[in-house]
């Protein structure tokens, strides 16, 4: 019974992933490979396809091919934090921000007013 090894090819890069086999270990750094941790699997340039392709069925093995599909990462987006939010910290004593009273940007009690505008010092 021989082994399968199983390829998945991208655009730029292919991926060959099998049971452990020194044997295969050996094949793959022999065409300069390298260990990709994230899939367990052994990654190459594209244009390497032909040679790693022809190397493991001389040797009879079982080979399969795949479409490697990669993930794409989506930007996070940044978190919106209310003043609200602020208030539930038992340390907090002020806020940065505009002063629904008189607009201008100071340090804000909760009920969103400056210290000026909160003593009626205007």
């Amino acid at each position: 019974m021989t082994q399968t090894v199983k390829i998945r090819k991208g655009d730029k890069v292919f991926r060959v992933s099998f049971m452990y086999n020194t044997d295969l270990i050996d094949i793959m750094r022999e065409h300069q490979g390298w260990w990709y941790r994230k899939e367990k699997s052994w990654q190459f340039p594209h244009w390497k396809f032909d040679d790693v392709y022809d190397h493991l069925t001389k040797e009879r093995y079982n080979v399969t091919i795949e479409k490697l599909v990669l993930k794409k990462k989506e930007p996070k987006s940044p978190k919106q934090i209310s003043i609200d939010d602020y208030w539930s910290e038992p340390d907090v004593m002020a806020v940065a921000g505009h002063c629904k009273k008189c607009g201008e940007w100071h340090f804000l009690n909760k009920e969103k007013l400056c210290i000026r505008c909160s003593l009626n010092i205007r």
